[in-house]
């Protein structure tokens, strides 16, 4: 397997279920412990994301989550799982995130998809801990229990299983994919494509064997002329170096064919020189 690091290319032998990176971290999440909280104690929590959301799509290494999880129980603290982004069958092949991963959190967060556009969010934990919130004096929610938010949120979770919509997220998902790595073969600036289900990226760089970020300027110039041909995509990363790729999911085979030939038409303009006008009108440096 091939695998990608800031400026950083070699080869990795890990096995489908573990890898070797997943016990560096989570001794190095340990280590920062030892400073944080000494005498092992004093931990509030370890919050995360199934795939890091503004990181545009960085998957945490196989086993890490529960390497980490063990350490936090360790140090006195609770888990958490931020599901905004990740929750609610986006995936494709889980409903949550920590599925995923094979963990089990203390808390659940998740927010925005769970109400299909209408404010809603939402926290699930364990009986223990919503006996100790609910016992304190220190919160209280003007809106919590909304009447017409609570009835938003049950006909979007109603339409995710009639519509197949986590079934659709995995289908349409590997299609983008698919087709995300077939324009990475050819293209050289596309450095990476990754993701699951619909919760993709494409990272875009100046140079592949070094995975320099490609300049913001640039990005945005083709992000300009993605737009022009009628397709609105994110950007991300903490380069800003990388198209955020989360579409509705209830998007369609003929959607995605249709973002796959426009990006491969802008790109070979870009390769070709077509865009050198626009990419110097987004120069900050003209």
């Amino acid at each position: 397997k091939q695998w990608y690091q800031r400026r950083v290319r070699g080869t990795c032998d890990c096995g489908p279920d573990e890898c070797d990176a997943a016990t560096k971290y989570a001794e190095q999440y340990e280590d920062h412990l030892h400073t944080l909280c000494p005498g092992g104690k004093g931990l509030a929590a370890f919050i995360a994301e199934g795939i890091g959301g503004m990181t545009a799509a960085l998957q945490a290494p196989k086993g890490y989550y529960k390497k980490a999880f063990e350490v936090t129980k360790k140090y006195g603290g609770v888990n958490i799982m931020d599901e905004v982004q990740t929750g609610f069958g986006r995936l494709g092949t889980h409903y949550w995130g920590f599925e995923y991963h094979g963990v089990k959190p203390d808390i659940i967060t998740a927010a925005k998809s769970i109400g299909n556009g209408y404010p809603l969010a939402m926290c699930a934990t364990t009986p223990e801990i919503a006996e100790a919130f609910a016992n304190s004096s220190l919160h209280f929610n003007t809106f919590g229990g909304n009447a017409l938010a609570g009835a938003a949120g049950i006909a979007t979770l109603k339409a995710i299983d009639d519509d197949g919509l986590m079934e659709n997220s995995h289908k349409v998902g590997s299609q983008f994919l698919h087709g995300f790595n077939r324009l990475r073969e050819k293209f050289s600036f596309i450095g990476d494509a990754r993701g699951k289900g619909l919760f993709m990226s494409m990272e875009l760089v100046e140079d592949r064997e070094t995975n320099t970020p490609i300049a913001v300027y640039k990005l945005q110039a083709i992000q300009e002329r993605v737009k022009d041909h009628g397709v609105l995509i994110g950007r991300g990363g903490l380069y800003l170096n990388c198209f955020r790729i989360q579409p509705p999911m209830c998007v369609s085979s003929e959607d995605a064919e249709f973002v796959l030939q426009v990006l491969d038409k802008v790109f070979q303009e870009y390769a070709d020189g077509a865009l050198d006008d626009l990419v110097h009108e987004f120069n900050p440096n003209k």
